[in-house]
This record gives structure tokens, sequence and C-alpha cells, in this order.
């Protein structure tokens, strides 16, 4: 799951995050729980505490957060994706 978004001043999502890759497997029922817990996960983590300094320059740039269920490697590093892997 790749999502984009913006972050207002405050640390906060600007509007409703944007999926722009989805690629899950398993039966419909498994993808439904995967989805739900990276929703649930952007919910939990936003607002997030951020310096006035910081803040002032947050709505310049798109984020884009991907949640991927592989082992880590460090290819998925190689742009400026921010990509948090499932526990092992």
């Amino acid at each position: 799951m790749a999502y984009r978004f913006g972050l207002d001043k405050a640390g906060a999502i600007r509007g409703r995050p944007h999926i722009i890759a989805r690629q899950l497997k398993g039966d419909a029922e498994a993808q439904r729980h995967y989805q739900e817990a990276a929703d649930a996960a952007l919910a939990r983590c936003f607002p997030m505490p951020v310096t006035s300094a910081f803040g002032a320059i947050l709505g310049e740039s798109p984020l884009y957060l991907r949640f991927v269920n592989t082992p880590p490697t460090s290819a998925y590093q190689i742009n400026s994706n921010i990509t948090l892997f499932a526990p092992q």
C-alpha cells in the first residue's frame, strides 16, 4: 500500500490520503484487513508533533508513505518514499 498526502503546519494530514499503489495478496478478507490496518496506522500516527519551523514548510511537498509486508531491503530506500516494513 502506498499513500500520498500532505501535512498542515500542525502535523495533521490535509484532506484524505490518496492511495497511489496497492498490491495486496491473499483472499478478499486478508486484503481488507491489510488495508484497514494501514488506514488505522495513519489515523494513529497523525497529527504528529512538529516544530514551528518545520511546520512552516510542510505544505510545500507531498509525502509518500508505503507499507510493505516483505523482508526489509535497502533497495526500497533508493527514492524519497518513506517505507514501513511489517515486523518479522
